[in-house]
């Protein structure tokens, strides 16, 4: 019996959406922590260096944040379109991540041309992204770690220079290096280098394009160094240097890590849960069958066999005609001469076209149309949560339509993973309709389930984001205040520190 199946992406409220981003990989959940660190910071400097350091402060954290955000990815943008234009590719964004299942750069390469008519050669591609990429990378940390903090020094030491004689100006001028000096001096170090392609150039481009962390780690690295190197002096390299580092992880971790934590206490072991959206999905697809069905109980064994499927393994003689380094898959030709083996003439058109479903949903590797390893045990099983038409609106809600798109990566262990989630959500309805004296598994119960995966997720997720924002705003900044009044006996703003002296100097 088929289930009517919900469209990905409807009757979601926004509580549910927001949660769901906050467990994403997405850059929503550094967005949303940046306005508690901005004020957070920006009133811990002002309590103690007054204007002058909580003008520096929200100066720094506000432009920073913006290149620091979207700079390698607007940066990769604007490269992509130089690079349309000098090498002629195709006005194609084409991911370059790959593995057994999606191959985005082979199938750009089979099928597509220079707009002059040329092939596309891969070691072209390899350079051109590596190139942009680590180009995008060095520009968005010279920003912020060289010409954010002159700009910002300037401003600072004009207000001042306002209240000084010509005198009293000269005296305070100092021979610190500038972008200009560090320039040079990287130049003659490095003119007679010569930069080896020998590497995987679309490995390490593939990184710093596509995965948020490697992106946000790589301008953390340039920052904290940037700014540490263009201090005004040493007690405020040291409180750079112990703000910078010490923030990476609770802008990128501590969220992921206590989520994970919070649910292996809640789930027995299990760190991974459903998101709300997905959950909530699956949810409305499960009411429709109770009322497809016109009921509002059924037996838990019974439920479990029509959601679950079979759950029998993989002949043997079948598995053997898998190929894939670390992902198992085979072409849908050899599954469906294999499928005639397997079972009975009458079944055999139904399982070819549930199959040929599976296949879609994953764009074809040069033309070949294939399915994963799982995917084949989904045939066999069959179960409405195997159901590829299930599937197709399932991982839109997670993924959106891209995950099918032939030249956009999204990665097979990704899917698989929400896969388990979903696997893991069924099971526990399952468990505590077991669990019930009736033994059935209800309308209410499902509805339940919902509702307290919504709660469970914001309460897990919240703690994480809380914990994180109590950091960075404040516990860093007082450490950091800390350090520099252990280092020197002063509570002052060692920013401001050669004004000061100037001043007792009158």
């Amino acid at each position: 019996m088929s289930i009517r199946i919900p469209l990905a992406n409807t009757n979601n409220v926004m509580s549910r959406n927001i949660v769901k981003q906050m467990a994403s990989d997405g850059f929503l959940p550094v967005i949303a922590l940046e306005a508690f660190v901005e004020g957070g910071r920006t009133y811990q400097a002002y309590k103690r260096g007054g204007f002058d350091e909580a003008r520096e402060r929200i100066t720094e954290e506000f432009s920073g944040a913006v290149f620091w955000l979207g700079g390698v990815t607007a940066l990769n943008w604007l490269f992509e379109k130089i690079g349309q234009k000098i090498l002629k590719l195709p006005k194609t964004i084409v991911d370059i991540a790959s593995d057994d299942v999606r191959k985005p750069l082979q199938n750009y390469l089979a099928q597509e041309r220079t707009t002059q008519g040329a092939k596309i050669l891969e070691k072209t591609m390899a350079k051109f992204k590596f190139i942009k990429v680590i180009s995008s990378v060095l520009i968005a940390n010279a920003f912020i770690g060289f010409i954010l903090p002159k700009i910002n020094q300037a401003i600072t030491r004009s207000y001042h220079n306002k209240k000084e004689t010509p005198q009293q100006n000269s005296q305070i001028k100092t021979n610190r290096p500038t972008i200009d000096t560090f320039i040079s001096k990287s130049d003659k170090k490095d003119d007679k280098k010569d930069v080896s392609f020998g590497i995987n150039l679309l490995s390490i481009a593939n990184k710093f394009e596509s995965d948020r962390n490697y992106k946000l780690l790589a301008v953390d690295a340039g920052t904290a160094s940037g700014r540490a190197y263009s201090a005004r002096n040493n007690d405020e390299r040291v409180e750079i240097l112990f703000r910078d580092l010490s923030s990476i992880y609770f802008y990128m971790f501590n969220m992921y890590n206590m989520n994970n934590w919070l649910n292996k206490l809640e789930q027995k072991g299990n760190g991974s849960r459903l998101d709300p959206v997905s959950a909530e999905f699956t949810t409305r697809y499960m009411e429709n069958y109770f009322e497809d069905k016109n009921i509002d109980k059924i037996n838990v064994e019974e439920f479990a066999k029509d959601f679950l499927g079979k759950n029998s393994e993989i002949p043997s003689d079948l598995k053997n005609k898998f190929k894939g380094e670390k992902i198992k898959i085979i072409s849908l030709d050899t599954f469906k001469e294999e499928l005639k083996h397997l079972v009975p003439d009458s079944e055999l058109r139904n399982f070819e076209q549930l199959a040929e479903k599976m296949s879609t949903l994953q764009p074809k590797v040069v033309g070949e149309a294939i399915l994963t390893e799982g995917q084949v045990k989904d045939v066999l099983n069959k179960g409405h949560i195997n159901n590829p038409d299930f599937l197709k609106e399932f991982y839109k809600n997670r993924f959106g339509s891209k995950f099918m798109d032939q030249y956009t990566y999204v990665a097979q262990n990704d899917l698989d993973a929400i896969k388990k989630e979903l696997i893991d959500y069924v099971n526990s309805i399952i468990n505590t309709a077991k669990k019930s004296d009736a033994k059935e598994v209800t309308l209410k119960m499902i509805r339940k389930a919902s509702n307290n995966n919504l709660k469970m997720n914001a309460i897990n997720w919240g703690s994480g984001f809380v914990v994180s924002a109590l950091f960075l705003s404040t516990i860093i900044p007082k450490l950091q205040y800390q350090i520099t009044k252990w280092r020197t006996g002063s509570n002052e703003f060692p920013g401001t520190a050669q004004y000061r002296q100037a001043e007792n100097k009158k």
